[in-house]
């Protein structure tokens, strides 16, 4: 019980939204595609087509193009 309700409060830390238009409120996992555990440019857009890649630049703190 006590795994569960970590794991529970693991999972819900790591889903909380972006404040912007688009609902940016998915799990980081289900964005890496390639599941390398980084976001690339090109996942963020298949994932938010119409999103804000200012949101992803801003995540991209070393500016390499990924999101880990």
């Amino acid at each position: 019980m006590k795994k569960l309700f970590f794991a529970l409060a693991f999972a819900l830390l790591f889903c909380q939204p972006v404040a912007a238009k688009t609902n940016y409120n998915v799990c980081f996992r289900s964005l890496d595609a390639d599941v390398d555990g980084r976001m690339s440019k090109g996942e963020f857009l298949v994932a938010f087509s119409d999103g804000d890649t200012s949101v992803f630049d801003l995540a991209d703190a070393d500016r390499d193009g990924l999101v880990s």
